[in-house]
């Protein structure tokens, strides 16, 4: 009797968000794609987004994005940088870039140092606490490497990274 059920469970006795997930996963299956599931782009974006979603929930507590996370490890591997070329690397606008290094900066894990030869030139680079804390998140993102590479062949990786190149190459112009 539906009287008789716990709170929050279903008809099946299934929390209500495990029972809505397989009511969700029903109807997805019986969903006609069409074309997009043969389109490179669209499988790219799939594959991305759900890589996004799971290092969002593992980095979560770290209080670093995935976006911090490049630009930490950018700043680990060219101690000096300056934020222009960074923009030009990210292919980002001044102002969006100099809100994380601002952000970044403010939470003590990167320092801005002002050129002594070119008061406009700001060099960039990791503090200790900037060291310590993206040790501890390439940890959580090469576990995701990790399940990745679990699910490719011998070989695949190496391959998958050179599709992937040459794909990023044919759109920048």
């Amino acid at each position: 009797m539906p009287g008789n059920r716990p709170p929050g469970r279903g008809a099946a006795g299934k929390t209500m968000k495990s029972a809505t997930k397989s009511k969700v996963g029903r109807e997805l299956a019986d969903v006609d794609f069409g074309r997009l599931p043969s389109y490179i782009g669209y499988q790219l974006r799939q594959a991305q987004s759900a890589m996004f979603r799971d290092i969002s929930r593992t980095l979560r507590e770290t209080g670093v994005t995935p976006g911090e996370f490049s630009l930490l490890t950018m700043l680990r591997a060219n101690p000096g940088i300056n934020s222009i070329t960074l923009t030009r690397i990210y292919q980002l606008d001044k102002a969006t870039l100099s809100l994380s290094i601002k952000g970044l900066a403010k939470r003590g894990l990167i320092s801005s140092t002002r050129h002594a030869n070119d008061r406009r030139y700001y060099a960039l680079e990791l503090t200790g606490d900037g060291r310590v804390l993206l040790r501890g998140v390439t940890r959580r993102i090469e576990q995701q490497e990790r399940a990745m590479d679990a699910v490719l062949k011998p070989g695949e990786r190496a391959r998958l990274l050179d599709l992937l190149q040459r794909i990023s190459r044919a759109f920048d112009r």
